[in-house]
């Protein structure tokens, strides 16, 4: 009598500890999958902002090898220092691709544009690309004292690419959930072409 009222109580223990085991397990399991989910999202903007870099060197190659005073009269105006894919994206320009090709300069300007702009969209997710001469590329005041914004004053000596695209951030990272919620820029790169047409 006394052998079975053990076993039975050994039993309910054994139960008792496979559910605790399960609880601690179903535990760690959540806190691995949390982790995975922040390593992701850090692994998927350091990718991103990788190729925004990128494409900011690109822009800056391009500057190099056509300055704006080959193409324009005006130093500091040309199509070089005034480009916003949310207003201008790619369109249809002259063909100046393979030795067969026949362009002018201002005609080559364009369709290297044309291709940087086609780029920004395809391989930035909802990407946005801003080229200009910025003196103040932050909020000197307000809530978001410090941020980069997407306005130009057209002024100062540098040409700034500014550079955004949609991502995934941690709810807990209050400035990158004010970047994605005011639809700011994440990147800010400055161009250092042929420094004569970026002056006033």
């Amino acid at each position: 009598m006394t052998t079975s009222i053990l076993r039975r109580r050994n039993k309910g223990f054994a139960l008792i500890e496979i559910l605790v085991a399960l609880v601690i397990f179903a535990i760690g399991l959540l806190g691995t999958a949390s982790l995975q989910l922040a390593s992701l999202r850090s692994s998927q903007f350091t990718t991103q902002a990788a190729i925004a870099t990128q494409l900011a060197r690109d822009y800056a190659e391009i500057v190099q090898m056509l300055p704006s005073a080959a193409i324009s009269a005006s130093e500091g105006t040309s199509a070089f220092s005034a480009v916003d894919t949310s207003i201008n994206g790619p369109g249809t320009v002259t063909d100046c691709k393979g030795s067969g090709a026949s362009c002018t300069k201002p005609q080559l300007a364009a369709y290297m544009l044309n291709e940087w702009m086609a780029r920004v969209s395809t391989e930035l997710p909802g990407g946005r690309a801003k080229v200009c001469r910025d003196s103040t590329p932050k909020d000197a005041s307000g809530a978001r004292e410090g941020l980069y914004h997407w306005g130009c004053d057209d002024q100062g000596d540098m040409l700034m690419i500014k550079l955004g695209w949609v991502a995934r951030s941690d709810k807990t990272d209050k400035t990158m959930q004010a970047v994605a919620d005011d639809n700011r820029p994440r990147i800010v790169l400055t161009v250092f072409g042929n420094q004569k047409d970026f002056t006033d």
